[in-house]
C-alpha cells in the first residue's frame, strides 16, 4: 500500500518539468497559471502558481491514492478552522486535477491551493543566516509555535508532518514599515484529528523539540557569542530536556507554559541579577524543580515541614533515594548557599552546611551519556576526573562570586581581595596556568571562572576527538580545594561543605562513569562531604576495583517514598499532612492567591468513620469519599509532583482563581483525585522496560487490595471490628536476598517495580514467628484511587517466596490465591462469619 501513495521516480521528474505543464490548471472553483516547481515529496510536488488576478499562491498536487479511503474534503474542512490564527497558511480551494504527462496520459491527482508564503524553511534559514540567529530569534520561533500547537489543540486536531521544511520563515513584504519576518506554517493537508495520537515516530510536540535544538545548534556554532547567549543556551539545554521529560506528570508540553518558560529564560540570560520577581503567575507554574530558575523563588515556595529533610540536612553524606517527581531536585537546590544567598531576608546562621549544587542531567549527561563500557570509562578515567573537578569548582566560585556582589556577605563568610587571589592561584597552580589575558575591571573571580569554562570545553572537546588530557586534576584535588577554603574563609570549618550532586542514577550517567567518580565521591575528607540523590536503584555504589560503598557507614540512604509510608508505621501522619499543606500553602501565597488550602479543599469527613467504611457502604452514585487535605496527603507516597498536579486538578475542574475562598466541592476533589490517580496507573504500561508487565502486577494487585476491603473477612482488634485494608507484601527471606532467589526475568521486573516506585520497598522486618528478615513492599498509594481502594495500612499479604516468584510470574493466579483465603466464610455455629482476628499486626493508622 505504501508504495501505490508515492510519487514514482519517473513520474516525479515529469511533475517538476516546466515543459510538461499545461498553460492553466482547474483546481476546484479556479484556474491558476504555473509559474515554477518548488518542490518535490514522496507524495506529491509543490508549484507557485498565480490566479485570475495574478495573486502567487501554492499548489501542491497530491496522489490520488492517497484518498482512495478517505476525502480530500476532510482536510479542507479541518483547515478552514486554523484561518482564524495566522500562524497557519489557508488553504483557497481544493479539487481534482488531471493532467496529461510523458508516459502518464490522463494522470489523476488531488489539488490543494494554498496561501502563498514567500520564504526559507528553518533549514535553508539556519543554513544561510548564521548573523541574525539569536536567542531573541528563538523565543519569536517558540511563541510562534507554542500558540500553533494551542491552535491545534483547541481545535482537536494535529499538524502530522510538523518537520523544519513545513516550517517557514517569512520575508516581509516589500515596503511594509515593520519589516518583520514571520513564522508561518504550510502543507495544512496533511492535518488529521488529535486522536488517535499519530503512529509516525514523532508527533508534532517532538517534531517543535527538533526544532529548537536546531536553532539551539546554530546559535551555538557561531564562533563566538556573549556571555548573555551562552546563558540563554544553558536554560534552553534545560528546557528542552523537561520538554522530553520521561515523567508525564513533569513533562513541559503545556503550549502555554512552553512560550512562558522561554521568554523567562531569555529575561534572565539578558539581566545579570535574576532574582527580582520572584512571584508566581498560577501556583501551579513549576512542576519540576528544573524549571524554577529563580533561586529566591524556590527558597520561597520550599515547604520546610518536609518530613525527610531533617535527616537530609545533617553534616553526614547521604544518597536521597526516591520515585521522579519527589522533591529531590528542590530539596538539594534549597539546600545550596547560592539558593540562600539569593534571599535577602534568609537567616544564614540557621543553615549548617555550605552546599554546592550540581545536576547530572543539566552538568554531566550530555557530557557523558557515551561512556557506556567498563573499557571506555578506564581509558578516560582521569578527563572523566578532572571534567569533574572543573564543574565542582565552577560551581564553588559561582557561588563566591554571587556573594561577593554584596558587602556584607563579604563580611560574614570572610572573602576579601586576599581569599580571592589565593583561590585564584591555587586554583592556576593546579591547572599549570601561569598567566593569563587580563582585562582592568575583570575581577580574579571572574578570570579564574573564565579559564575554569576554557578548561571543561578543551577537556570534553578532546575525549570526544579520542585524545588525552594533561594535565589533569586528580581524584585528591578536591579535598585540596576544600581545604583551602577552609582555612582562608574558617565560616567553612563551622559551615560544613557540601557538594550536592543532584539525579546520580544510571539513565543520567552510565554506570561506568559513576564507578570512576566514586573515587571523588567516597574520598573520605574532613573538609567536605557528598550528598546524592538518584532514582530508587539508580546510584552504582562501586568504584572501579569493585569495592562496594556500604550504605550504613559511608552514606545513609534516605528513601523518600519510604520516609513517607514510615510517618503512617509510627503514628506521625501529621507530618505528611503538614507538609502537604505548606507546600500548597506557599505556592497559594507566592501566586496571590486569597484562599488557603484548609479553606479551599478543607479536612477530609467521612460520616461512617473513615475513607474505608465509606467506599465499602458507598451508594450508588455516590462520588464524594476521596476529599479533603488528609486524603491527599495519604495519597502522596513522598511524591511531590502528584500533589501538585491533584491539586492542579482540583483547581482547574473547581475554577478556583485568585479571589476564590470557598470550599471546592467534595464530588470534585475526588473525581480530581481519581482522575490523576487513573492516568498515572495507565501510564505505567508505556514504561520502558517492563511497562505491560508492571502493569499488569500493579492492576492486579491493586484490584486485590479493593477486593479484600470490600469482600474480605472484617478483624477484631481492641474490641472492635475493623475492614481489612491491606496495601503490602510481606515475604519471608530464609537466607539471603529475595532477588537471589528469582529467575532473572522475575528479578528483572521486580526491580523495575521498585525503580519506578510502583511498589515502595519498605526497611526490611523481623518475622515475628521465625528468625528470619520480610521483605516488605507497599503499592504506591497514588495507584489505589483508580481501583477504588482505602489508602491505609492495617495488614499485609504476607506469603512465602514461592508465591512471591509467582505474583511476578503470573499476577492473576497469585492475587485469586490470596483473595481464596482472604474472602468472607459463610456462617455456622459458634464461628463469627465476617471477622478475622490477626493478633500482633499493626493496628490502623489514625485516621483524621
Amino acid at each position: 500500500m505504501a508504495d501505490r501513495i508515492q510519487l514514482s521516480e519517473k513520474l516525479r521528474e515529469s511533475l517538476l518539468d516546466s515543459a510538461n505543464m499545461p498553460t492553466e490548471i482547474s483546481v476546484g472553483t479556479g484556474t491558476y497559471t504555473p509559474n515554477f516547481p518548488v518542490a518535490a515529496g514522496y507524495k506529491g510536488t509543490v508549484w507557485k502558481v498565480t490566479d485570475k488576478f495574478g495573486r502567487p499562491r501554492a499548489l501542491k498536487l497530491a496522489v490520488l491514492d492517497d484518498y482512495r479511503e478517505r476525502s480530500y474534503l476532510e482536510e479542507v474542512r479541518r483547515a478552514a478552522k486554523l484561518e482564524q490564527y495566522p500562524a497557519f497558511a489557508r488553504i483557497d480551494d481544493a479539487g481534482p486535477v488531471t493532467l496529461n504527462l510523458p508516459d502518464h496520459p490522463e494522470h489523476p491527482f488531488i489539488g490543494f491551493v494554498e496561501e502563498w508564503i514567500d520564504g526559507d524553511t528553518l533549514d535553508e534559514f539556519l543554513k544561510k543566516s548564521g548573523s541574525v540567529i539569536s536567542p531573541s530569534l528563538m523565543v519569536s520561533y517558540v511563541s510562534t509555535l507554542s500558540s500553533a500547537l494551542s491552535a491545534l489543540q483547541a481545535t482537536g486536531l494535529r499538524h502530522d508532518d510538523l518537520h523544519s521544511g513545513n516550517v517557514l520563515i517569512a520575508k516581509p513584504p516589500t515596503g511594509q514599515i515593520e519589516g518583520e519576518y514571520q513564522i508561518r506554517i504550510i502543507d495544512m493537508g496533511s492535518l488529521k484529528p488529535a486522536h488517535p495520537p499519530t503512529t509516525k515516530p514523532k508527533d508534532d510536540h517532538h517534531h517543535f523539540v527538533d526544532h529548537l535544538v536546531e536553532i539551539h545548534n546554530a546559535i551555538h556554532s557561531k564562533r563566538s557569542i556573549p556571555i548573555s547567549e551562552r546563558r540563554f543556551l544553558s536554560e534552553v539545554e534545560k528546557l528542552i530536556n523537561s520538554m522530553l521529560e520521561e515523567d508525564a506528570t513533569i513533562r513541559l508540553r503545556d503550549p502555554v507554559q512552553i512560550k512562558h518558560q522561554f521568554e523567562l529564560a531569555l529575561s534572565r540570560a539578558s539581566t545579570p541579577q535574576t532574582n527580582q520577581n520572584s512571584q508566581l503567575t498560577s501556583p501551579f507554574e513549576f512542576l519540576s524543580a528544573e524549571h524554577i530558575a529563580d533561586d529566591r523563588l524556590l527558597v520561597d515556595m520550599f515547604a520546610k515541614s518536609c518530613p525527610w529533610l531533617e535527616k537530609a540536612v545533617r553534616a553526614d553524606p547521604c544518597l536521597i533515594t526516591g520515585p521522579r517527581g519527589c522533591g529531590k531536585s528542590t530539596m538539594f537546590r534549597w539546600m545550596s548557599l547560592k539558593a540562600h544567598l539569593a534571599d535577602p531576608v534568609s537567616d544564614l546562621d540557621e543553615i549548617n552546611l555550605a552546599g554546592f549544587y550540581i545536576s547530572c542531567a543539566t552538568d554531566l549527561q550530555n557530557r557523558f551519556d557515551w561512556v557506556t563500557t567498563t573499557e571506555l570509562a578506564e581509558q578516560y578515567n582521569r578527563e572523566i576526573i578532572h571534567y569533574f573537578n572543573l564543574l565542582l569548582t565552577r560551581e564553588v566560585l559561582m557561588t563566591l562570586n554571587s556573594l561577593s556582589d554584596h558587602e556584607e556577605q563579604r563580611g560574614y563568610w570572610g572573602f576579601g581581595s586576599s581569599e580571592e587571589r589565593a583561590l585564584r592561584d591555587f586554583v592556576f597552580r593546579h591547572l599549570h596556568t601561569d598567566s593569563i589575558f587580563q582585562m582592568q575591571g575583570v575581577s580574579l573571580l571572574r578570570q579564574t571562572l573564565e579559564v575554569i569554562e576554557r578548561k571543561m570545553f578543551d577537556c570534553h572537546s578532546l575525549m570526544m576527538s579520542g585524545s588525552s588530557v594533561w594535565p589533569t586534576l586528580p581524584a585528591s584535588y578536591l579535598g585540596e580545594l576544600t581545604s583551602l577554603l577552609c582555612k582562608a574563609m574558617p565560616r567553612f570549618q563551622e559551615k560544613k561543605i557540601v557538594f550536592l550532586v543532584d539525579d546520580y542514577s544510571i539513565h543520567r550517567l552510565p554506570a561506568p562513569v559513576q564507578q570512576v567518580l566514586n573515587r571523588v565521591i567516597w574520598e573520605r575528607r574532613s573538609s567536605h562531604i557528598f550528598k546524592l540523590s538518584s532514582e530508587k536503584l539508580g546510584a552504582e555504589l562501586r568504584d572501579p576495583s569493585g569495592t562496594m560503598a556500604e550504605l550504613a557507614r559511608e552514606m545513609v540512604e534516605i528513601d523518600c517514598g519510604r520516609e513517607y509510608l514510615a510517618l503512617e508505621d509510627n503514628r506521625k501522619g501529621s507530618l505528611g499532612y503538614s507538609f502537604a499543606v505548606e507546600l500548597l500553602n506557599n505556592r497559594l501565597k507566592k501566586a496571590g492567591y486569597s484562599g488557603t488550602a484548609e479553606q479551599l479543599i478543607g479536612i477530609s469527613s467521612w460520616p461512617e468513620g473513615n475513607l474505608a467504611r465509606a467506599i465499602v457502604s458507598v451508594k450508588p452514585g455516590r462520588r464524594d469519599f476521596y476529599h479533603g487535605l488528609d486524603c491527599i496527603a495519604s495519597v502522596c507516597s513522598g511524591d511531590v509532583s502528584t500533589l501538585l498536579l491533584i491539586y492542579r486538578r482540583m483547581f482547574e475542574a473547581g475554577q478556583v482563581d485568585r479571589n476564590t475562598t470557598h470550599q471546592i466541592p467534595k464530588n470534585v476533589q475526588h473525581e480530581s483525585i481519581q482522575a490523576v490517580s487513573r492516568e498515572m496507573l495507565e501510564a505505567v504500561e508505556a514504561y520502558f522496560p517492563k511497562g505491560p508487565d508492571m502493569h499488569r502486577v500493579v492492576s492486579r494487585f491493586g484490584r486485590l487490595v479493593r477486593d479484600i476491603l470490600e469482600n474480605g473477612r472484617e478483624q477484631k482488634k481492641e474490641d472492635a471490628t475493623v475492614l481489612t485494608e491491606c496495601p503490602r507484601i510481606e515475604i519471608d527471606q530464609p537466607e539471603g536476598s529475595a532477588y537471589s532467589l528469582l529467575s532473572d526475568e522475575q528479578e528483572s521486573l521486580a526491580r523495575e517495580l521498585v525503580r519506578r516506585a510502583i511498589f515502595i520497598e519498605m526497611e526490611p522486618g523481623l518475622s515475628r514467628h521465625k528468625n528470619v528478615t520480610t521483605l516488605r513492599w507497599q503499592l504506591r498509594r497514588v495507584y489505589l484511587p483508580a481501583v477504588r481502594a482505602s489508602l491505609a495500612k492495617n495488614n499485609a499479604v504476607k506469603e512465602k517466596m514461592e508465591w512471591f516468584q509467582l505474583f511476578l510470574s503470573n499476577p492473576e493466579e497469585a492475587c485469586s490465591f490470596v483473595f481464596d483465603k482472604w474472602q468472607k466464610r459463610k456462617s455456622g455455629p459458634g464461628s463469627h462469619p465476617d471477622q478475622l482476628s490477626m493478633p500482633g499486626i499493626d493496628s490502623p493508622a489514625q485516621e483524621r
